[in-house]
Formats: structure tokens, C-alpha cells, sequence
């Protein structure tokens, strides 16, 4: 009986409590920075912005890029988007380019455009400034 003296006794079970509130957010925490990530990365593998442009910049890049050995395109190009960029100055000078440039529209057969007439486009492009 001396041997059971020296013997502690065994305390019952303990339950440890493990459940944390900080794990949970922890958890919420690293599955947000993980669809952040997966997002970032799959629109990182687009182009990175894509502007559109407005239709007065369209109108723009048109008229810059006006080829002048097609006269249908310069009558096109010249009556619908140079309009945007008329002021009170130069309808007058606008409203007669119209008129000449009237010939080459509409028509599957056109014919030339004369030098005087592309000379005074040109100068007539060259003149424009974008006002907002």
C-alpha cells in the first residue's frame, strides 16, 4: 500500500476550448486576399485600359487620316466629320466645299478630284481646331 501513496490521482478530461473568433477572420481574411489575387492576375493578362473613344475623336482620327486619292472618301469623311469642328468663321467656306464635293457622293462612277479642290480641303483641315 506504500506504492499507492506515492500515486497521484488522475483528474478527469479537460476539454480545451480551440475555438477562436480571430480564426475565423483570419480565414476570411486570406480567402479575400486570395480572389483579389486571382482577379488581379486574370485581368493583368488583358490589355491593361481600354478607353473608347468619344465620337468627336473618331471624327478626329478620321480627318487626320483622310486619304486624298479616294474622292468618295474625302466627300464622306469631309461632310460628316469635319461638321463637329466648323465655327462661325469658316461655315461659309464649308458650306461651298459641300457643294462642290456633292458630285463625287451618291454615285457608283465618279470622277476626279481636281488639285484646287484637295488644295483647299487641305487648307481647310489644316485650319480646324478642337474647341469642346
Amino acid at each position: 500500500m506504500d506504492e499507492l501513496k506515492n500515486l497521484r490521482d488522475i483528474k478527469d478530461i479537460v476539454v480545451v476550448d480551440t475555438f477562436n473568433p480571430l480564426w475565423i477572420v483570419a480565414i476570411a481574411f486570406f480567402i479575400i486576399v486570395a480572389i483579389l489575387l486571382i482577379f488581379y492576375f486574370k485581368r493583368g493578362s488583358r490589355k491593361k485600359y481600354k478607353f473608347k473613344l468619344t465620337p468627336k475623336e473618331i471624327s478626329w482620327k478620321n480627318i487626320q487620316n483622310i486619304d486624298f486619292n479616294n474622292p468618295k472618301d474625302i466627300a464622306y469623311i469631309f461632310s460628316e466629320d469635319v461638321s463637329k469642328f466648323v465655327n462661325e468663321n469658316s461655315i461659309d467656306e464649308y458650306k461651298n466645299i459641300l457643294k462642290e464635293l456633292e458630285q463625287f457622293k451618291y454615285k457608283k462612277e465618279i470622277p476626279n478630284m481636281n488639285k484646287d479642290l484637295q488644295n483647299r480641303i487641305k487648307e481647310f483641315i489644316r485650319g480646324l481646331k478642337w474647341v469642346d
